[in-house]
């Protein structure tokens, strides 16, 4: 399968001139086995970055994209990317089982989703710094602050310290952010926590693709649910479910026609089991269901 051409949510800007358009290349088996054999043990934003700086044939103005260009793209833009990837190589639908959070229920749901479903629509361009006054609480002083959306650059950095410093982690994602922050009418000054919190909120509404939400109601019990779907959660689990897959199409194409690995390896999976297709049919081999 060829590179399939999406549009970015956001988008970025390079120049004063805005581009949301990409394009994105389905796995090969290389890309499998880096997930496979090297994915595991990187943290998700670093994943991610590394999975798309391989897939991205284009963005933008460039092409192929520089490989620090994933790095630099809002969470939504790259979640929306993941979806489209997954789309590639897997199909529109998503079949997973989650369990009901309620206390003292834990019942299975079996959920049929479709990328379309959980794709955000497209926003409008918007400046890469954004200027709002924020106030929090019902007499408390207004703050002007500027600010950019998060990046995966940014995420990689924060995503380094949440395992020990939660509250560390997010503070420095939002200082990364804020350019400046200051009371109407005054100095510069640090932000007060419930501020912070209504920045971050607003990040999040200027991003919606960057956390897409399910929310549910167990069938068991009637109590409703709300859940993140993280779609490079969803993917690299997905892959690695298919890795004795993978290993095998090589061990079986390489033992009947011959080929190297590498050679293999830069196949699409789709191109791996058309081939595997024929050679069923020229062995007689029973179709697996």
């Amino acid at each position: 399968m060829s590179a399939a051409a999406i549009a970015l949510p956001a988008g970025f800007w390079v120049n004063g001139v805005h581009h949301r358009e990409a394009e994105l290349r389905p796995l090969n088996g290389e890309d499998e086995a880096f997930l496979l054999d090297s994915g595991g043990t990187l943290p998700p934003a670093r994943r991610t970055t590394a999975l798309l700086a391989r897939c991205l044939t284009r963005l933008g103005p460039w092409s192929p994209a520089p490989p620090a260009a994933a790095r630099a793209l809002s969470l939504g833009d790259r979640e929306a990317l993941l979806l489209h990837l997954r789309r590639l190589i897997l199909g529109e639908r998503l079949e997973c089982v989650l369990r009901c959070s309620a206390p003292g229920c834990g019942e299975p749901m079996e959920l049929d989703l479709a990328v379309s479903d959980l794709l955000a629509p497209l926003g409008a361009p918007a400046s890469p710094w954004h200027e709002e006054l924020f106030r929090a609480g019902g007499g408390a002083a207004a703050w002007q602050v500027r600010f950019r959306l998060p990046t995966g650059e940014d995420q990689e950095l924060a995503a380094d310290l949440v395992r020990t410093d939660t509250a560390g982690a997010a503070a420095l994602l939002l200082g990364r952010c804020v350019a400046w922050a200051a009371p109407e009418g005054g100095e510069p000054a640090e932000l007060p926590a419930a501020v912070a919190q209504a920045v971050a909120d607003r990040m999040a509404e200027l991003d919606p693709q960057a956390e897409t939400t399910l929310r549910l109601d167990c069938p068991a019990c009637g109590r409703g649910m709300v859940t993140l779907f993280d779609a490079a959660a969803w993917l690299f689990q997905e892959v690695a479910g298919r890795a004795a897959d993978l290993y095998r199409e090589v061990h079986l194409l390489a033992f009947y026609y011959h080929w190297r690995e590498a050679d293999i390896l830069a196949m699409t999976g789709r191109k791996r089991r058309l081939y595997l297709g024929f050679l069923a049919e020229a062995l007689g081999w029973e179709k697996e269901s």
